[in-house]
């Protein structure tokens, strides 16, 4: 994409997603240094505010480091995720051009707690699917993902659960995941969650608590997501 002074989208604009598709494709890989406001200006035969204003730009939405005195370098990727809507986490990875993954660590019928009856208007006697997964953002863990469903979702344990979407899966079973309720606070982590995710004990992690309903507004399950927060922009 080459700069044009002729059309209605303004320079900076246009140098913004240039820059911006570039990061995406991996031309200017994670790390990397960017020229300098100057030779960007050179290069693309415009003024340093157009430069300055397009890198403010691509900054603000998590694609740029700006170190003072160092330079401008290409953030680590990082997830936009929007805590309002229901997206899956394959969808978001796909979004940012990276490659999803999960392990299942753990799938299991257990016995649920009194709230986890109430909240999800289980029968008497009736069981929890529990199913625990690391979740993986090329190649790298980012989050630790516990649903718990109703018995009724013991399909599940005939599904291949290893780098695959759960909403897919659903969707499969004619299960549509529509919106939730979500709440947030910031935990540190274990020495299990520090390991699983290959950080250092007491990291702090964004623990999302989410009751999850479908087209129907039935409570399908309950998810706790432990996320890495410097790997996301969350979007209100």
């Amino acid at each position: 994409m080459e700069l044009n002074n002729t059309i209605a989208t303004p320079l900076y604009k246009q140098l913004e997603e240039k820059l911006q598709h570039e990061i995406e494709t991996g031309e200017r890989p994670a790390g990397s240094r960017l020229p300098t406001e100057n030779e960007l200006s050179e290069t693309y035969h415009v003024s340093r505010v157009t430069v300055r204003k397009a890198l403010a730009g691509l900054s603000e939405l998590g694609y740029l480091d700006r170190k003072s005195g160092k330079g401008t370098f290409v953030a680590e990727k990082k997830l936009h995720r929007s805590i309002t809507e229901v997206i899956s986490f394959t969808d978001m990875c796909r979004m940012m051009n990276a490659t999803a993954g999960a392990k299942t660590i753990k799938i299991a019928l257990e016995e649920p707690s009194e709230r986890e009856i109430k909240e999800m208007s289980l029968k008497p006697g009736e069981k929890i699917l529990v199913l625990e997964r690391i979740r993986y953002m090329d190649d790298e863990p980012v989050i630790i993902e516990l649903n718990k469903f109703p018995e009724s979702f013991s399909f599940l344990f005939g599904e291949d659960l290893n780098d695959t979407s759960l909403f897919e899966l659903l969707k499969k079973h004619n299960i549509i995941l529509d919106h939730s309720r979500k709440t947030l606070d910031i935990i540190f982590a274990s020495p299990q969650e520090a390991k699983a995710l290959n950080i250092n004990k007491g990291y702090p992690l964004l623990r999302i608590k989410s009751t999850i309903h479908d087209v129907e507004n039935t409570i399908t399950n309950l998810c706790q997501q432990l996320c890495i927060g410097d790997k996301f922009t969350f979007i209100v």
